[in-house]
Order: structure tokens, then C-alpha cells, then sequence
């Protein structure tokens, strides 16, 4: 084996390996897929249930579709456009309302809700490993484990 073919080998490689490494990422990318409420690390939390899908959207942000069971069996959903443009949308479903969002960095969201004039901001942040999403409220926090990834609109 010649050096210049083991050069050309290596160089290769090297480039196939890093190359998904330097691929730009979508920044709404960490917060993709289903997420479950885990009942166990949430303890202050009334609903009995609780499971967001978060599906890839236009311009990196995505489309949040949460469904809820109460402990009272009811049932609700709700779909909430996550645009990164710091504007407020409007939620639809069980609990409308306008919601802003603004990513902090990759792997953390602050949202601002303003339901019939009372405004609240809470942040919704993914874990480094991307197991995890804690939404922390003002008296609330909501721990969520990832149960399928979802991968961005390949532009």
C-alpha cells in the first residue's frame, strides 16, 4: 500500500466523518420529536397525562401539538406555531391563547403567553444528551423523556 493511497484514505474518511458535523443545524432542531410527561420527576403537575409531538416547520421553528388527559379522563389538544420571530401567534385548540417565542440558545426556548391580557414567560429547555425537556413555569415544572426524534425539513 502506497503512502499516497493510505493519504488519500485517511483523507477520506476524515471528510465523511466530519462532514454530518458541519452540516448546519435548524434552530429548532434539539426540540423535535414526541415527548412523554414523566409522571415520576413531576410532581406538581394536575394533569394525568401528557404528550407533546414536535414536528419540523418553516424558517427552523416547528409545530407543537400537545395533548392532554386530566385526571378527570377529559381530554384536550392544542397546536402552538413556534416561530422564532419573537411575535405572538395564536394557539388553537383547548386552551387558546398568543404565544412569542424566542430561542435563547439551542437547546433553550423562552415563551411568552398572554391569555385574555395576563401575560406569563416560562422556557422550555433540552437536555445536552436530548433525552430530557424541562419546562420550568412559575409554579410549575414539567419534566418530559424523548420517546422518537423527528429530523428537520432537508432544505
Amino acid at each position: 500500500m502506497s503512502w499516497k493511497f493510505l493519504s488519500v484514505l485517511v483523507a477520506t474518511i476524515a471528510f465523511c466523518v466530519c462532514t454530518p458535523l458541519m452540516a448546519q443545524h435548524e434552530p429548532g432542531e434539539a426540540f423535535l420529536g414526541i415527548w412523554q410527561i414523566n409522571a415520576a420527576k413531576t410532581s406538581n403537575y394536575p394533569q394525568q397525562n401528557q404528550m407533546i409531538i414536535n414536528l419540523p416547520g418553516p424558517d427552523g421553528g416547528f409545530v407543537s401539538i400537545r395533548a392532554t388527559i386530566g385526571k378527570d379522563g377529559k381530554s384536550s389538544s392544542e397546536t402552538h406555531p413556534v416561530v422564532f420571530d419573537g411575535k405572538p401567534h395564536q394557539t388553537d385548540g383547548g386552551d387558546p391563547r398568543e404565544i412569542s417565542y424566542k430561542l435563547i440558545d439551542p437547546h433553550t426556548i423562552e415563551r411568552t403567553q398572554n391569555r385574555n391580557g395576563k401575560v406569563s414567560v416560562d422556557t422550555e429547555q433540552v437536555s445536552n444528551d436530548g433525552k430530557t425537556l424541562t419546562v420550568t413555569q412559575a409554579n410549575a415544572m414539567r419534566i418530559y423523556d424523548k420517546q422518537f426524534s423527528v429530523q428537520p425539513i432537508a432544505h
